[in-house]
């Protein structure tokens, strides 16, 4: 085995691994609880997980998706976001190498992963994650040498949305989006630099509309229903990371 498939198969692993802990702070972080202590219990009944009971996506498809003790069911999330990370690692791992920027991707991807369940289950995109992740990404920046964009990034990325929602609070009288977004869409701008943010604030926008109107009509509610955006802006994060710069070209070669 090369050194290139070796990376990609560890990477996968750990991923897994990784997984296992993204679920701990699903849970634990808006609830204001320790990531460290106690140790894995079930939130239903409290008792110990044992490690046997622990090992990513193995445990859950043992016990059927059901507590050992009190029998009540364990969330698909928590396979689901094992198996997300592990996959999510190993494609990173083949795109990119045994490179520091594969460490910058792994970092920006597993944070994005947790903060859109997080925002999804609970409709908050918690501070203890983003702002932390405006340091690191701010930190690679330096190290790559584009810092003056990724400074630049993060304030224009948190002044956007301020701005839009100052607007429609003076037109409507409502908070239209969270402070939350904000600073994800700064934590965006810091990993990236001031350039990703046309094409996250256009798709994350394209696509929220799209899929929210498809899922007020599915659910039958109405548009004064409050629909998570920060699953959007992490998608279109994620997808200039990966693949924004030749998109944009191919578009321009279309057009010109």
């Amino acid at each position: 085995m090369d050194l290139q498939n070796f990376v990609v198969l560890m990477s996968g692993i750990v991923g897994l691994m990784v997984g296992s802990f993204s679920n701990v702070c699903v849970y634990r972080i808006p609830r204001g609880e320790s990531i460290a202590f106690p140790g894995s219990h079930c939130p239903s009944c409290g008792h110990d997980i044992a490690w046997y009971d622990n090992v990513p996506l193995l445990s859950w498809l043992v016990l059927q998706g059901r507590c050992r003790h009190c029998s009540n069911t364990i969330s698909v999330r928590y396979p689901f976001l094992e198996a997300l990370m592990g996959i999510s690692w190993a494609l990173l791992a083949y795109q990119f190498g045994p490179t520091l920027l594969l460490l910058q991707a792994i970092i920006l991807v597993s944070l994005l992963w947790i903060l859109t369940l997080i925002d999804l289950e609970t409709g908050l995109l918690p501070n203890v994650l983003t702002l932390p992740g405006i340091v690191v990404g701010l930190l690679f920046a330096w190290w790559f040498g584009f810092f003056l964009d990724a400074l630049l990034g993060a304030c224009v990325g948190y002044g956007v949305f301020w701005s839009i929602a100052r607007v429609f609070l003076l037109l409507t009288g409502k908070e239209g989006m969270g402070y939350g977004d904000f600073k994800l869409l700064a934590m965006l701008g810091a990993f990236m630099g001031w350039q990703a943010l046309p094409f996250i604030v256009f798709v994350s926008s394209l696509v929220g509309v799209v899929v929210g109107l498809i899922y007020l009509k599915l659910a039958h509610k109405d548009r004064q229903s409050q629909i998570p955006f920060g699953p959007y802006l992490a998608l279109a994060g994620m997808l200039w990371f990966l693949w924004g710069e030749p998109v944009v070209q191919w578009y321009m070669q279309l057009i010109i």
